[in-house]
């Protein structure tokens, strides 16, 4: 029936194979003792990280609601400028179509001023350089007036002469 040398073989496998198991569970008995020590070493590890991470959290809240506040501080800031802003700039413009309209005044007093200049100029020149002219023109017609008739009526040697040498 069966060979003794298979039998044999066939335990010797077995054997090997109980054995094999029997070292793998020893191993895995000591991989457990290894695993339960580092989970105790690890223990005040885990704490101090629990308390970080406490910390952590607490110090994320307190940012949290400082930032809520910075941001909503910063809203107010800046709708306080744009209020601010939108005041400045009305009074600008206010200034700037106030000063467009007292320019125009400006212009307009000038333009008159120097109409009112220019008919001082005419009126002046009408009324004292034609008064001035005539009395110029009187005296002149009184100077030629008195020389013809204190002046002789004989022509001087050097007049006679002149006129002669104009005909020659």
């Amino acid at each position: 029936m069966v060979d003794p040398t298979l039998m044999i073989v066939l335990i010797v496998f077995v054997a090997l194979s109980a054995l094999s198991q029997l070292g793998q569970c020893i191993a895995l008995f000591g991989l457990r003792k290894k695993m339960q020590a580092i989970h105790e070493e690890s223990k005040p590890l885990l704490e101090k990280a629990e308390r970080t991470l406490e910390s952590a959290k607490v110090t994320i809240d307190d940012s949290r609601t400082q930032m809520l506040e910075i941001s909503k501080k910063t809203n107010l800031i800046l709708d306080s400028a744009h209020s601010q802003l939108i005041k400045i700039d009305s009074v600008v413009t206010d200034a700037s179509d106030r000063a467009k309209v007292q320019l125009e005044r400006m212009e307009l007093v000038v333009g008159e001023t120097v109409d009112k200049i220019q008919g001082l100029v005419n009126t002046t020149q009408d009324g004292l350089m034609k008064p001035i002219r005539e009395v110029s023109a009187l005296a002149t017609g009184v100077k030629s007036a008195f020389g013809f008739l204190f002046k002789s009526r004989r022509p001087s040697v050097v007049h006679a002469t002149q006129d002669e040498e104009m005909f020659i």
